[in-house]
């Protein structure tokens, strides 16, 4: 007998694969934090594949490259893979000022160019900027494969400028760069390109020809560093383009150009925006710092809809957060911005500006004098300080707060949305989840990972934190429970969690083509078609629906349909209105379930449900709001508002759906264990009461049972979890009988199942009366299960066949009259075994069951023969 085990349908298959993204732990957690991660919910830009952590060289490589020895510590500091661990450095060609000035004062930045200027003659000079250069190879050979070295300019050498000096033009608001010279700026960034690629070896990934430059930061004679002005549009426009002609004059097209490295996260969309076409048509990657502006989600969207990928390029701070945190403050204020340029840009690198930038020695540097010691508890650039006299390198608390990230999501791992305090990346090829998450107050934290979006998820986290007393300390391990992790952050720390184990769930397919025709909805704010229901299905996310309050939209499909996932994204800037928003389903357009719940907070961009409570079938999609004032806090509003950016069905068509052809067996009588706590609540007659929202709690060898009153033939069983549990189920199995005393097992519970029906294939020549379901005792094997014995909890289970004919005389109940009819009905007679169906034992029709029936059943026998 052939018995198929295998989940069946695109709808059960991903169930399976996932649960319930509410389903959360059995403890009390009123009180915490709750973050919820899925494999589904990846950055948006970049695929989620995140590039990678590094810092700029300039100034401090400049510094302390002289000496090889400090040179060799600092690259195992920052790059090694006892240090920071990272992996992109920005290399700045300095253009090299005016010999004869002397007003840039720092130690660090009087950066020199590689040209030297002669009476109109210009002369490369490839001995130049040594210190940098010996560094930038050090740290190459420490980081190892996965270094990235991106070219940026500060400024064109001086005599290309229009005031004659590379810090800036006499107006800080003006262009620096000559008109005439756009040419041979070009030629000079791709020149030195050139160098490092084809005689030094040094492989350079993009290269940028401007910083910050539509700021008046930059003006004649500083005394702090290089810069340049360029106006947004033509100037801008113009260096870009020179750059890409020189660049392919050296067959160097394969190197990315980015741009615009603007200061202000707004200034860059404004900057992009008023490029040119054919300008944009050369640009490979929008890099940003983010010193100052707020429309993170903008420039993602920006990104986005130009098809590119997008970096942040450079940040850094004297900032301080925390309680009364001392040496933790500025650490934790780095954390903040990690998080929150990373979470809400999308981006596939973060740099920071210089990883030193203050220097200790009682010589100075060039007749300068250095910047000395910082005091580390109260906020400095930088995240340590270089000690020229000792020798040394000075690490600070906020070094090792950026170790918490830089040292564990790494290069090629998945970036998954999250929210709040937390960063979270994914490596599916080697199954860790990485968790990093910091607390600002003094006291402890509790939080609540809801990892139960994900198929596995381990057994438990390796912890890693930075304190005011530690420093990537091996804080333990902390078990997971019911697909989520609790977790209490120390006050002022940074910490790491890192799962091993970890898979995620399958790839999203049978996307559903929505057309305008199939959309309706409720009115928006300002009754505007700009913002109106439709926006929710244009494909955009930079696009929404303003709906109002007790608003709503909902789709007609046009017939039935097996729904595997719902996506969605809200609104940029208002995410905290989709909390509590609700997915109804319906087949009719009157009665109505709810599929998904919008339970926190979501990230900007898409997220998706795959798992989904109860009915699945549906015709009718409806997304809607409750009514009356919110009750989450993250929601300042007087009322719920029905506010998306975006939706996606996925699914089949219920006529094309393998969920079961044949109708469903209502049992004539039932039996089961005992419940936890004998209680009708929660007793064995819940399990197959049609409910999914009760259930059975048995314990360990708890079972539930089914006779169907005949053998009937058996073609699919659906089972669904206890909400919350659904680890529990994992080893239960199946059992048929035809007579309830002999047994055979034809499905096992293998992986963790999702809170909704799920349906095994279609079984061949499977007939029983009796349906088992049942766990073992002992020991769980399954990693998920943290239980110490099986426990029997199950919220439904459901039968789907034929009735058996009823035939006088088949008392085995396998539809035909046979000899085994006759020695069974023997048995039972003489007291030696019981009869599969009873009612048809009564041969003679004289309303008692003996030997009478024994002869003539054997009548019936010989007469058929």
């Amino acid at each position: 007998m052939k018995i198929l085990r295998k989940i069946c349908s695109a709808a059960a298959a991903i169930a399976v694969l996932t649960s319930m993204t509410s389903a959360l732990p059995a403890f009390e957690a009123s009180a915490a934090t709750n973050i919820s991660l899925s494999p589904y919910d990846v950055y948006d830009i970049n695929g989620g594949k995140f590039e990678g952590w590094g810092t700029s060289l300039c100034w401090w490589a400049n510094r302390v490259g002289y000496s090889d020895s400090l040179a060799q510590k600092a690259a195992d500091t920052f790059y090694g893979d006892n240090g920071l661990r990272l992996n992109i450095a920005r290399f700045n060609i300095g253009g090299g000022d005016d010999p004869s000035h002397d007003h840039i004062t720092r130690t660090d930045s009087n950066m020199p160019g590689y040209t030297k200027y002669n009476n109109g003659v210009v002369t490369y000079d490839w001995n130049a900027d040594a210190n940098q250069r010996n560094v930038l190879r050090k740290c190459i050979e420490a980081a190892g494969d996965d270094m990235i070295v991106e070219m940026f300019s500060n400024s064109p050498p001086y005599y290309m400028t229009q005031s004659g000096c590379s810090s800036g033009n006499k107006n800080s608001g003006k262009n620096n760069l000559r008109d005439d010279k756009y040419t041979d700026f070009a030629e000079y960034l791709a020149e030195v390109t050139a160098h490092y690629e084809n005689d030094w070896g040094i492989h350079v990934q993009s290269i940028t020809p401007m910083n910050e430059p539509y700021t008046n930061y930059w003006g004649a004679y500083s005394a702090k560093q290089e810069g340049c002005h360029f106006d947004q549009g033509a100037s801008m426009d113009k260096i870009y383009q020179e750059l890409a002609k020189s660049l392919k004059k050296r067959n160097l097209n394969d190197i990315i150009i980015s741009a615009n490295d603007e200061s202000i996260i707004d200034t860059q969309i404004s900057s992009w925006n008023k490029m040119s076409s054919t300008t944009k048509a050369l640009i490979g990657r929008i890099d940003t710092h983010t010193y100052g502006g707020s429309q993170r989600t903008q420039l993602k969207n920006t990104a986005i809809n130009a098809g590119r990928n997008l970096w942040m390029s450079e940040v850094d701070g004297n900032g301080t957060s925390g309680q009364n945190a001392g040496a933790m403050s500025p650490g934790l204020w780095l954390s903040e911005r990690i998080t929150a340029d990373c979470n809400g840009l999308n981006s596939s690198a973060w740099i920071l500006w210089q990883v030193i930038d203050k220097h200790v020695s009682s010589k100075g540097y060039n007749g300068k004098k250095d910047s000395g010691m910082v005091d580390m508890t109260k906020g400095f650039w930088g995240t340590a300080v270089a000690d020229h006299d000792k020798n040394e390198i000075v690490l600070s608390k906020k070094y090792y707060c950026f170790g918490q990230y830089t040292r564990y999501i790494r290069p090629g791992m998945t970036m998954l949305k999250s929210s709040g305090n937390t960063l979270a990346a994914f490596d599916a090829k080697n199954g860790q989840l990485v968790i990093v998450s910091y607390n600002t107050s003094s006291g402890k934290s509790d939080m609540v990972y809801d990892l139960s979006q994900f198929s596995q998820c381990g057994t438990s986290a390796k912890v890693i934190r930075t304190s005011n007393s530690e420093n990537w300390a091996n804080a333990g391990t902390i078990d997971i429970s019911g697909g989520a992790l609790k977790a209490s952050l120390a006050g002022n720390s940074v910490t790491t969690f890192i799962i091993d184990g970890v898979k995620g769930g399958t790839t999203l397919t049978d996307k559903i083509d929505i057309t305008s025709g199939m959309i309706s909805g409720s009115d928006s704010w300002k009754s505007d078609a700009s913002t109106g229901y439709a926006k929710a299905f244009d494909g955009s996310t930079s696009t929404y629906f303003d709906g109002v309050a007790d608003g709503w939209l909902q789709v007609d499909l046009g017939e039935l349909y097996d729904i595997t996932a719902i996506g969605y994204a809200p609104r940029g800037g208002y995410e905290y209105r989709m909390t509590d928003g609700m997915f109804k389903a319906s087949a009719d357009g009157t009665n109505w379930t709810t599929l998904y719940t919008v339970k926190s907070k979501p990230s900007s961009g898409m997220h998706y449900a795959t798992a989904l409570s109860g009915d699945t079938q549906a015709r009718y999609i409806r997304y809607e709001v409750p009514s009356g004032a919110p009750n989450s806090s993250d929601n300042p509003d007087s009322s719920y508002c029905a506010n998306i950016a975006e939706i996606a069905l996925y699914g089949t068509k219920a006529s094309q759906s393998t969920k079961p052809k044949y109708d469903k067996l209502t049992p004539v009588a039932a039996e089961g264990s005992k419940s936890w706590k004998d209680t009708a609540s929660v007793s064995y007659e819940k399990a197959y009461d049609g409910d999914l929202s009760t259930y059975f709690d048995g314990l360990e060898g708890g079972y539930v049972q089914l006779d169907f009153g005949s053998v009937c033939k058996i073609s699919n069983i659906g089972f669904c979890p206890r909400n919350g549990y659904e680890a529990r189920m994992i080893g239960g199995f199946i059992s048929v009988s035809n007579d309830g005393e002999n047994w055979t097992k034809v499905y096992t519970v293998d992986s963790k199942p999702a809170y909704r029906m799920n349906y095994t294939e279609e079984f061949e020549n499977i007939n029983a009366r009796y349906v088992r379901y049942e766990v073992p005792t002992g020991a769980p094997t399954s990693p998920l299960s943290t239980d110490d014995v099986y426990l029997c909890n199950i919220a439904e289970i459901a039968v789907y066949g034929e009735k058996g004919k009823e035939v006088i005389g088949d008392v085995n109940g396998d539809g035909e009259v046979k000899v085994a009819d006759l020695v069974m009905l023997q048995k039972y007679i003489i007291g030696a075994g019981k009869l599969t169906t009873p009612d048809m034992g009564d041969v003679n029709g004289d309303g008692n069951i003996d030997i009478f029936d024994l002869v003539a059943l054997r009548k019936l026998l010989v007469k058929g023969a």
